[in-house]
């Protein structure tokens, strides 16, 4: 009999743990090890339970991959492997795993213990979030284990709310990492320990999981009686224990309720804050899985003395700290051309040298020159190829640097310049992997603002930073000044970002998104209209930019294909007769 089955007749405390495994997507072999590993962790701290990500023995990202028999059998083989390895364990474990049950493939949880495998379950709902592949959803109901009280389930919220006062609910989760879901994956757990009475312990996926979409944090929690015993993220390695008496939780209802959100970030300013402090982190975990997987040895960055490319900056300087890399690895090139302007050239050097980073650099205006030559274009048209001349040789040089010197060439663009295609293809918009992307303009301001206490020797230059015009600077300037101002060209970005929020999180139509700008901005009313228009033109026309944009990690709001698809053909068509609508109903 097990000794939990005995602590519940004799009302002990039970002792929960979660561990997130250091994962590599694919390699069942080594994920194995670090399964053992931490089984072994839970079971020298005298656990009772210990919860595991979802598909930890494979990695929650391969997608089409999971229908393959030799990931499928290797993944079988591994439980045999992991029980031989804790035979002398005590410790109950649910394993996540993608097992063929009646034909199809669906991620489920082997519940092991010592040196056998007492039942492997399909998952009531196994979370898909955003791409992840369809056949990895069972609909089955959620099932109980043969172990008395003892619950494994997928995504707690849906399929937890009929557990047991005393139940212990091992969940499995393959959610990824966004600014909020730390904060709101805690708010989910203590409603759902104080509505069931159970006690849960959560586990989701590694942060060495795959970022070519989306970034994990391994956030680990014990949760019982409406409250969080223990819980990390953004460890390398999470692991947490708490001890519960099982035979004192009832169920109630809870005082507290999650704060509703409208926007990309809290109404409240401390909540804000933390998020902005996260995405940095997030940004950076994102930057170290890339680099430590094509074995980089730093980062290279353009550095325009600009918004984005100030916080692509940051992100990988504290990308560098976590790879236990020097600042100076990471290169920072300013490549000024027809329009850059006196302050934004010394903005870029200012900023570099501030964080230790390595400054180069390196004049365009003479191999522009050359190549207008070459392709007979008139310097003084100062047409779109005059300016996206300049864009795709800054590329070029990032990207050649990048091969020369083994670095990782990190895209600087934004959420908001990808929703208006508002990038050169083939110059800006490449890269080999795109930090910002998931990011709005409006809210790269405020955590730029908040890292300048992070990086306090950086902060002036960030402050003038944030206080220089959005400009492309591609067009000469006047007297060394900025000549072109993005926002008195396309409208305020404070009304895109709002517009990319309401219609792709909200699903709202042009007149939603019309009456929704004049209630939360004070934009008139004629310059909301002209902005939207400028927005439904550019959203629906530059999707061919976003279909082969770099990959980048999901942080706040994505509309890369994978997450907002639409052919690249498609006319505006109901959106835009809806829109004139607006004037002329």
């Amino acid at each position: 009999m097990y000794n939990a089955v005995r602590m519940y007749q004799e009302q002990r405390p039970l002792r929960l743990a979660a561990a997130s495994p250091r994962v590599v997507p694919g390699d069942v072999r080594a994920n194995t090890e670090a399964v053992i590993q931490c089984i072994r962790q839970a079971d020298a701290a005298r656990a009772d339970y210990l919860a595991l990500p979802a598909l930890c023995l494979t990695g929650a990202t391969l997608g089409a991959l999971y229908t393959y028999d030799a990931l499928l059998k290797a993944a079988s083989g591994a439980l045999e492997a992991i029980c031989c390895a804790v035979r002398n364990t005590k410790v109950t474990v649910s394993v996540g795993l993608p097992y063929r049950i009646d034909g199809e493939v669906l991620s489920c949880a082997a519940i092991l213990r010592s040196d056998r495998v007492y039942a492997i379950l399909p998952l009531s709902q196994c979370e898909a979030p955003f791409g992840f592949s369809p056949f990895l959803c069972g609909n089955t109901a959620m099932p109980l284990t043969p172990i008395p009280r003892l619950r494994a389930v997928g995504d707690v919220i849906f399929s937890a709310m009929d557990a047991s006062p005393g139940d212990v609910i091992l969940s499995q989760s393959s959610a990824n990492a966004t600014a909020s879901s730390y904060r709101k994956t805690l708010e989910t757990l203590r409603l759902c320990s104080a509505r069931t009475g159970a006690a849960i312990a959560y586990a989701a996926p590694n942060p060495g999981e795959s970022g070519t979409s989306f970034i994990f944090d391994g956030c680990c929690a014990i949760a019982a009686g409406g409250e969080i015993l223990a819980s990390a993220c953004m460890e390398a390695e999470p692991f947490v224990c708490a001890d519960v008496d099982a035979g004192t939780l009832a169920p109630f209802e809870p005082f507290f309720r999650p704060a509703a959100q409208t926007s990309y970030l809290p109404e409240d300013e401390t909540l804000a804050r933390a998020d902005c402090e996260r995405i940095l982190d997030l940004q950076a975990a994102a930057l170290a899985r890339r680099a430590a997987h094509i074995g980089s040895k730093g980062f290279v960055i353009g550095v325009s003395g600009g918004l984005d490319s100030a916080l692509a900056l940051l992100a990988a300087v504290a990308a560098a700290e976590k790879l236990h890399m020097p600042a100076s690895e990471v290169v920072g090139i300013s490549m000024p051309g027809f329009g850059s302007s006196r302050r934004t050239r010394g903005n870029a050097k200012a900023l570099v040298e501030a964080l230790g980073c390595t400054y180069r650099e390196i004049d365009i205006t003479a191999s522009c020159r050359q190549h207008f030559q070459d392709i007979g274009q008139d310097e003084n048209d100062h047409n779109v190829v005059f300016e996206n001349a300049q864009a795709r040789e800054r590329t070029q040089i990032l990207l050649d640097i990048s091969n020369k010197e083994g670095l990782l060439d990190v895209g600087t663009g934004d959420l908001s310049e990808a929703a208006l295609g508002w990038t050169t293809f083939g110059g800006d918009h490449l890269a080999q992997y795109g930090v910002n992307a998931s990011i709005p303009k409006t809210v790269m301001r405020r955590v730029v603002a908040v890292a300048k206490e992070r990086f306090a020797q950086a902060a002036p230059v960030l402050q003038d930073i944030l206080d220089t015009p959005v400009s492309p600077e591609l067009l000469p300037g006047q007297n060394g000044e900025i000549a072109q101002k993005t926002e008195e060209l396309i409208g305020s970005y404070t009304l895109h970002d709002l517009f990319i929020y309401e219609m792709v999180v909200n699903h709202r139509s042009p007149k939603a998104l019309y009456e929704a700008a004049l209630e939360k901005t004070d934009f008139p009313e004629a310059e909301v209209y002209r902005v939207l228009g400028i927005f439904l033109k550019r959203f629906f026309a530059q999707q061919f930019k976003r279909v082969c944009a770099p990959e980048a990690p999901l942080i706040l709001l994505s509309i890369a294909p994978s997450c907002f698809p639409f052919p690249s053909d498609m006319r505006a068509g109901v959106f835009w007769e809806e829109y004139e609508s607006i004037k002329n109903g």
